[in-house]
């Protein structure tokens, strides 16, 4: 503080104050090209005049005779005259989206039939299934971040999605802003060499290719490539701006497929949460995650049964057993 002090009373004369200071700190994939800093408020007085004891506003200093310029900082131990870093827009909690309030009883009840529907396994090597659009590709840059900058293990990502134009591009920069192996895998034996030359990895994400899941075609071959990579868990990534005779299709289509839960995407932009209840008693899969943005890696929720039943219940809506 004491260089800090120094450098605004070089910039705004010998009468300056520090009036406050704020901190920032790059969190998840921004901490790969942004660096802590500090932001300092600063003022100085009018001739005759008495420091004011307001708080200053967040963007420079209120009451008073003092003037306000602003001194920000890219570092702790440096002051750079006249600039203002853009601090990342503070993300809210997920569960926080729905207003209102709601019983205890209703939460509890919601709490109870929530609880054997939520699945907290981490598998170490997971694939990502679902119809096009969902959000695959970003939900496992998600995933990818969580393990990989949150946690510190070594992640390979494994994409499938050879028909989407640009969608193995999309991978490719997740992966290399995270410096994360990555392989591309377009028929049974390609994955299995894929899937051995990440062996190494503490997790195998794996996303696949969004298709017509009515033709038969394209249920042989995806079955094809989850046999070829043996994941410990198959995630169904679906919207849930999906509408219910959707599910109920999708539902008959993977009734003896491979799926091991649903990881439910969208959420944003759903009309209501209880599409969130309407997929979970169609598919009869646990919960996973749920995504509520396009934010990588911050918009993907992993809710305790207690914080979805109080999100649902402010809906007010019925969940037969």
């Amino acid at each position: 503080m004491t260089t800090a002090l120094l450098q605004v009373r070089q910039a705004l004369g010998p009468d300056a104050l520090i009036i406050g200071t704020r901190s920032y700190q790059p969190t998840g994939i921004r901490r790969l090209w942004e660096r802590p800093y500090v932001e300092v408020f600063a003022g100085r007085t009018a001739p005759g005049a008495q420091p004011p004891a307001a708080a200053p506003t967040p963007y420079g200093v209120g009451g008073g005779s003092l003037s306000t310029p602003t001194v920000s900082t890219a570092e702790a131990t440096g002051l750079v005259p006249g600039t203002r870093p853009t601090a990342a827009p503070a993300q809210p909690a997920q569960h926080e989206a729905f207003p209102g309030t709601s019983s205890d009883a209703a939460v509890d009840e919601f709490e109870q039939w929530l609880q054997p529907r939520l699945s907290r396994f981490e598998p170490r090597s997971l694939a990502l299934v679902g119809p096009t659009g969902g959000g695959k590709t970003t939900t496992l840059a998600k995933l990818a971040a969580r393990y990989a900058l949150d946690r510190g293990e070594r992640v390979g990502l494994v994409t499938t999605d050879t028909y989407r134009i640009g969608a193995v591009h999309h991978l490719q920069t997740y992966a290399e802003i995270m410096g994360l192996p990555w392989k591309v895998a377009q028929d049974p034996p390609a994955m299995r060499e894929a899937v051995a030359a990440l062996a190494y990895c503490d997790r195998i994400l794996i996303d696949t290719s969004g298709r017509n899941f009515r033709r038969e075609e394209a249920r042989r071959e995806l079955l094809a490539l989850l046999a070829a990579a043996n994941p410990e868990s198959v995630e169904l990534v679906l919207s849930l701006t999906t509408g219910h005779e959707e599910m109920e299709e999708l539902a008959q289509y993977f009734k003896d497929g491979p799926l091991t839960r649903v990881l439910l995407t969208k959420l944003d932009e759903a009309s209501s949460i209880q599409k969130l209840v309407t997929a979970l008693k169609v598919f009869e899969l646990p919960l996973f995650a749920v995504t509520n943005g396009q934010m990588v890696p911050d918009d993907i929720w992993f809710p305790g049964a207690r914080q979805l039943a109080q999100a649902i219940a402010r809906e007010a809506v019925t969940v037969d057993a």
